[in-house]
């Protein structure tokens, strides 16, 4: 039950990202918002990394990073240690569009903060904690 309930929450968080994503850069696909949200999360891949990580060809990779620079949400820059590969990094319109997001979960936190008592807020702070360093342990 517990799984299934942290689930939904999960779900409900990415489904409303990709969605105010999209909605408030509207050249966006689905495809390209989830793929920008991978590079920012990976801060500043090289294409080889954004690949791997996207589990899809180089030259594949490279066809979509092409995209999204044409449309201003990335850019590749020459990485300093090695001269033959590029870095990806997100753009201020990219970030502009990902801030949308924390605006639903500003509101949801303080619906929360205004249900519940500060022990209970608490409470559900250090069980966050405690859920991200597990997942964040197990993520290696």
């Amino acid at each position: 039950m517990l799984s299934e309930k942290f689930q939904k929450v999960y779900d409900l968080f990415k489904m409303n990202f990709y969605r105010s994503l999209c909605e408030n850069s509207k050249e966006l696909n689905m495809q390209e918002a989830f793929s920008l949200d991978i590079i920012h999360m990976l801060n500043e891949p090289t294409i080889l990394e954004y690949a791997n990580t996207m589990g899809i060809s180089q030259p594949n990779a490279t066809y979509k990073i092409n995209q999204m620079i044409e449309k201003g949400y990335l850019i590749k820059t020459l990485s300093s240690m090695d001269k033959r590969s590029y870095h990806l990094k997100v753009t201020d319109k990219f970030i502009k569009c990902y801030r949308q997001n924390d605006m639903y979960i500003k509101k949801t936190l303080h619906e929360i903060e205004n249900k519940f008592s500060e022990e209970e807020i608490l409470l559900l702070e250090k069980m966050l904690i405690s859920v991200y360093e597990h997942m964040e342990e197990n993520n290696d």
